[in-house]
C-alpha cells in the first residue's frame, strides 16, 4: 500500500508559523511561573552570594553569610546580580531568570547547528525534544551553573562550524573568548570540551594543518588572559578573604575530576543518567543512537562528527572520578541533534516507526496515569497518609485528558492547514506521529511545570516559615541569631546585612546557650540528634515556631523549628 505523504514541518507550504510556534513555547515553559516556588536545593547558594555581593558592592569574593565561597566562578553570580541591580528586585525569579535565558540560548545554538550539519527541519525537531526534557527544562528553571556550561560549550562548537571555513584571528579570537566566559561559570569543562568535541572533525581532510598558525596561539593566549583575569583581580584585592579562586578552580576541576573528595558514583551511571535527563524521549534517544552506531561508516562526516561528538562527552564525564547526573548535561543538545536527524531521514523508516510506536505508547501511557488520579490518590492516601494538597487530583486528570486527547486527535487527523509534497518524503503516518508526540510532551511539561509543581509547592513550608521568622526578628541583631548548618537559604530569607552564628557542634551549641539576654534559635528537627541533642527536653518540646507539616507527612526529620531563648540555658550536658 502506497504511503502518503505529508510536509507539516515544511517551510512555505505549511501555513502554521512553526518556528514562531517553537519560540513562542519555549518561552513560555522557561519563564511561565518561574519565580512561583521557594528556592530549592543548592539555590540558595545563588540567591545569598548574590544578595551579600549588592549589599558589599564586592563582587570578586564571594561569600556566604559573609563568609568565604568562592566554590563557583565569579560570572554564575554576576548574571544574577545584574538583573538584580537594574531592577531593584532580588527574588527567586532573578535568581532563575540567567537559567532560563541560558536555556533559551542553547536552544537557539541547537536550531543553527542542527540547520548547518543537516537540515532547518533537523534543527527544529532537535530543538523540541531538547525543550521538553526533563533535565533540560527541569535545571532550565532552576538557579545553578550547568544550563550556562552546557550552553557555552554548544555555542562554541557551533561558533567552530560557523566559522570552520573562515580560519583566522577573528573566528579563533572569538572562540575561546566564549570558552573563557563559559569557564566562567561552571569551571574549565567549558574551557576543554568544546576543542575536544570539534577535534574529530579538524582531524578529517587534514584540516588541522589550517589551524596550527600564530594568529591562532595569539587567541589561545587572549582567551586564556580573558580567563585569568578576573581571579588575578580578585586575589590581589584579597586582603584578608581566604580563599583563592584559581585554587577552587584546581580543586573543583582537577583535583575532583582525578581523585573526587563527594559526589562518588560507580563508572557506569551516565548509562541511565542520560536516558533519565531525556525522559519521557527515552525510546526515541535509544533509538536513534543505536541507528547511528549502527550506520556509522557509511555516514557522511557530519553524521560521523555529531556521534563522535557524544562518544567524546560520554568518555570525558565517565572518566572523571566525581559523577552527578547534572554533570553531563553538555550531551543533551548533541544527543537531541542525533534524534532530530534520525526523525527525519527518510531511509529509516522500519526504524523509526518502531521508535514512534514505542514513544507513542509510553506517553500515553503517562497520560492515561495521570487521567487516573482520582482513581490512583485514595489508594496513595491508605497505604502511605498522605493526602494530596487541593488542586492537585484535578490537575493532574486535566492534563491527561488534554494530552491524550491531543496526541490521538493530530495522529489520526494532522495538522490543519499542511498540504503538499513533502520534500523529505516522510510519509503522512510518521509526521503525525512526530507531531502527536510533542503536542503531548509539551502539554504535559506545562501541567507539570506551571501547574502541578505549583501546587505541591504547598506541601513546602521552608519559605513561610523563614518569613515569618523574619517577622518575628527583624529588629534583632544578627548577632543574636543562631542557625544549624545548610544556611544559605535560611539566611536569603531572613534577609540580615550582617552575618549570623552557625552552630556546627555541640561546644558551639552550649556556648550559645550559655549566653545572657534574648537570642533564637533556628534548626531542623533532626539536628536534635546530633548537635543539638544537649537541649533540655523541654526547650525541645516547646519551640516558639514550627514549620507546618503537610498531611500523612511522617518524616518530620526536616522541620524547621524556631525558639526564643531569655537567659543562660542549662543544658542535658551540665
Amino acid at each position: 500500500m502506497k504511503r502518503e505523504k505529508d510536509t507539516s514541518f515544511k517551510e512555505g507550504v505549511c501555513n502554521i508559523p512553526w518556528p514562531t510556534l517553537f519560540w513562542g513555547s519555549a518561552f513560555f515553559l522557561l519563564f511561565c511561573m518561574l519565580g512561583y516556588r521557594s528556592l530549592w536545593g543548592s539555590e540558595g547558594r545563588w540567591a545569598e552570594i548574590a544578595r551579600e555581593m549588592i549589599i558589599t558592592r564586592d563582587y570578586f569574593h564571594p561569600t556566604i553569610n559573609w563568609e568565604p565561597y568562592f566554590d563557583k566562578p565569579l560570572f554564575t553570580y554576576w548574571v544574577i546580580v545584574l538583573p538584580a541591580r537594574l531592577s531593584g528586585v532580588l527574588n527567586e525569579f532573578v535568581v532563575r531568570l540567567p537559567s532560563a535565558v541560558f536555556g533559551l540560548a542553547a536552544l537557539y545554538a541547537t536550531v543553527s547547528l542542527g540547520s548547518m550539519l543537516f537540515s532547518k527541519r533537523s534543527g527544529y525537531l532537535a530543538a523540541w525534544i531538547l525543550l521538553t526534557s526533563f533535565g533540560f527544562i527541569f535545571w532550565s528553571r532552576t538557579a545553578c551553573a550547568d544550563v550556562q556550561n552546557m550552553a557555552f560549550i554548544l555555542i562554541a562548537v557551533w561558533w567552530y562550524w560557523k566559522r570552520r571555513e573562515q580560519p583566522g584571528f577573528t573566528s579563533y579570537a572569538v572562540f575561546y573568548v566564549i570558552c573563557a566566559a563559559g569557564a566562567h561559570f561552571k569551571g574549565l569543562p567549558a574551557a576543554v570540551l568544546p576543542a575536544l568535541v570539534c577535534m574529530p572533525d579538524l582531524l578529517r581532510d587534514s584540516r588541522l594543518r589550517n589551524y596550527l598558525s600564530f594568529s591562532h596561539a595569539a587567541a589561545i593566549c587572549l582567551g586564556a588572559l580573558l580567563y585569568l583575569a578576573p581571579f588575578l583581580y580578585a586575589a590581589l584585592t584579597a586582603e584578608n578573604y581566604g580563599q583563592s579562586g584559581l585554587y577552587m578552580v584546581f580543586h573543583e576541576n582537577i583535583l575532583r575530576f582525578f581523585s573526587a573528595f563527594d559526589h562518588k558514583e560507580p563508572f557506569y551511571v551516565y548509562i541511565y543518567y542520560v536516558p533519565l535527563l531525556f525522559m519521557p524521549w527515552a525510546p526515541l534517544l535509544v533509538s536513534a543512537l543505536a541507528d547511528a552506531v549502527r550506520r556509522y561508516r557509511g555516514a557522511d562526516n557530519n553524521h560521523k562528527w555529531l556521534l563522535e561528538a557524544v562518544v567524546i562527552i560520554f568518555l570525558i564525564y565517565t572518566a572523571s572520578d566525581s559523577r552527578r547526573s547534572y554533570y553531563i548535561m553538555p550531551i543533551m543538545p548533541f544527543c537531541a541533534l542525533i534524534v532530530g536527524n534520525f526523525l527525519v531521514d527518510a531511509g529509516q523508516a522500519k526504524w523509526r516507526d518502531v521508535a514512534l510506536t514505542v514513544q507513542g505508547y509510553c506517553l500515553l501511557l503517562v497520560s492515561f496515569v495521570e487521567i487516573l488520579a482520582p482513581v490512583i490518590s485514595p489508594l496513595v492516601t491508605r497505604f502511605t497518609g498522605i493526602m494530596p494538597p487541593d488542586g492537585l487530583v484535578p490537575a493532574l486528570s486535566i492534563t491527561g485528558a488534554i494530552s491524550m486527547f491531543l496526541f490521538l486527535y493530530v495522529k489520526k487527523k494532522g495538522i490543519a492547514g499542511c498540504s503538499g509534497d513533502d520534500a523529505n518524503h516522510l510519509p503522512v503516518s510518521d509526521v503525525r506521529a512526530i507531531a502527536a508526540a510533542i503536542a503531548s510532551t509539551v502539554v504535559l511539561t506545562v501541567g507539570f511545570y506551571c501547574v502541578q509543581q505549583n501546587i505541591l509547592e504547598k506541601y513546602r513550608p521552608y519559605r513561610p516559615f523563614l518569613l515569618k521568622a523574619r517577622g518575628i526578628i527583624k529588629d534583632v541583631e544578627p548577632s543574636r541569631v543562631a542557625l544549624g548548618k545548610n544556611i544559605a537559604s535560611a539566611v536569603f530569607y531572613l534577609g540580615f546585612d550582617r552575618p549570623v552564628h552557625v552552630l556546627e557542634n555541640a561546644d558551639e551549641v552550649a556556648k550559645f546557650l550559655s549566653e545572657k539576654g534574648e537570642r533564637y534559635l533556628i534548626i531542623q528537627r533532626r539536628q536534635l540528634k546530633k548537635a543539638f541533642r544537649i537541649l533540655p527536653e523541654e526547650m525541645k518540646n516547646k519551640p516558639l515556631l514550627a514549620s507546618d507539616l503537610y498531611p500523612g507527612q511522617r518524616r518530620k526529620k526536616m522541620q524547621l523549628l524556631m525558639w526564643r531563648i531569655k537567659g543562660a540555658v542549662k543544658t542535658d550536658s551540665d
